[in-house]
């Protein structure tokens, strides 16, 4: 029974730390003055990570402007949809390629009662709950656009992408994520704690 706990301990560990995070990342958290939406920032290495509140509201208009059911278009509007942005910020064109890969992340909610880990809600699991009668071509190709990629490698020298991701959370909930990515062959990760989707006013 001891030997069990020990490994859970462990195991838990593992999950809150990091097996590859770095005790010298930088995160910091900057507020717009004017709509008071929060960004977490983060800097490990050769990779800057940004991920930004997005209001409920705009979200929804953005997706009814293009053809998409009032329906979805709440439905997407209220799963903490954020706003990330990647950028590989080595000069050296030498230097290794970041690669991300979306169902890596985990996600910790911090309103529920256990400790079970989750994962982001990728485009294409969106993408395949709507019938071709749900959504038009058109908007499809729109909402993949708008989207980060769910897999991506940026190169030395300054290769960055955005777009918005799904944390499949209510508004104005509170979660822990681990970003996982690779440097060249090697796995690193952080946890940003405290991360909290934008209120639906």
């Amino acid at each position: 029974m001891q030997k069990k706990t020990s490994i859970r301990f462990l195991i838990f560990l593992l999950l809150e730390i990091g097996l590859f995070s770095s005790s010298f990342a930088d995160i910091s958290i900057k507020t717009n003055p004017n709509n008071q939406l929060k960004t977490w920032i983060v800097s490990e290495g050769n990779l800057k990570l940004k991920i930004a509140q997005i209001l409920p509201d705009n979200n929804r208009a953005f997706f009814i402007a293009r053809g998409f059911p009032k329906a979805i278009s709440d439905k997407l509007a209220t799963s903490c949809l954020m706003q990330t942005i990647v950028k590989n910020t080595a000069t050296d064109k030498n230097a290794k390629a970041i690669t991300i890969k979306l169902k890596d992340w985990q996600i910790k909610p911090l309103d529920k009662s256990d400790e079970k880990l989750q994962g982001l809600k990728l485009k294409e699991t969106w993408n395949a709950e709507w019938s071709k009668d749900d959504i038009s071509p058109a908007a499809r190709i729109a909402f993949r656009w708008a989207t980060f990629p769910s897999e991506q490698t940026f190169e030395p020298a300054g290769d960055y992408n955005w777009g918005i991701n799904s944390f499949s959370l209510p508004p104005k909930s509170q979660f822990n994520l681990n970003i996982i990515w690779h440097e060249g062959s090697e796995q690193k990760n952080i946890w940003i704690h405290n991360i909290q989707c934008a209120e639906d006013k």
